[in-house]
């Protein structure tokens, strides 16, 4: 798959953003910059983080770098910029634009995601923050016959939030939701089909065994 940083900001910038509103019980105000990092090396993947089992906020959860800004920071890329250097050691990125606001349910948190280029030799991950760094190659899985996907309840309409099992983990929530909206930028760019999402591998207790779902 011969996609380029250029190709993707070119599909970025024509991509049409859509900002859910607050999940049930919610407000989801609070906004948290984050990074989507992209790296060649050689084929084109996404880098993901599993937090720390020592941080008290989802500990061991996969997730993108990122977090709410702070009073230095002069907008929410900068605050995605600066996390994704303590968190992962990353001085240089290429931001080629950016995704959805997504809201979290286990959170009053959204995260407003930014794609950018990196390179895989400045990441050097923060033992502090983050326990490893997964790095998914996007062409397996635009490759897969179908997406996994758990079913949900919003507005009274059920629809599918998509998961990721990689490497032992499940990633699923803002973070899956924000992945399968790259997959679906990657895939423009590099004119293939996106795989459907299909229900019944995976239940929201794989993805949170202490926390039931209302909609569960």
């Amino acid at each position: 798959m011969d996609v380029s940083a250029d190709t993707i900001r070119e599909s970025l910038a024509k991509h049409q953003l859509f900002e859910m509103g607050p999940l049930p019980g919610r407000t989801n105000h609070i906004k948290a910059g984050v990074l989507v990092p992209l790296v060649w090396d050689p084929q084109l993947c996404v880098l993901l983080t599993i937090r720390s089992a020592e941080l008290r906020v989802h500990p061991g959860d996969p997730c993108f770098p990122g977090g709410r800004r702070e009073p230095g920071d002069s907008d929410l890329l900068a605050t995605a910029l600066r996390e994704s250097r303590e968190e992962m050691g990353i001085c240089e990125a290429e931001v080629l634009g950016r995704l959805s606001s997504v809201p979290l349910y286990t959170s009053d948190h959204r995260i407003e995601p930014f794609v950018a280029a990196v390179r895989m030799d400045e990441v050097k991950p923060n033992p502090a923050e983050v326990e490893e760094v997964l790095r998914i190659p996007l062409e397996q899985l635009l490759h897969r016959p179908q997406l996994d996907a758990i079913p949900w309840f919003h507005n009274d309409v059920e629809e599918l939030s998509p998961v990721f099992a990689w490497q032992g983990h499940l990633v699923y929530g803002a973070t899956a939701h924000t992945l399968y909206e790259l997959l679906a930028v990657v895939a423009a760019s590099a004119e293939v089909a996106l795989p459907p999402l299909v229900a019944g591998r995976f239940t929201w207790k794989d993805a949170m065994p202490d926390f039931v779902a209302p909609w569960a």
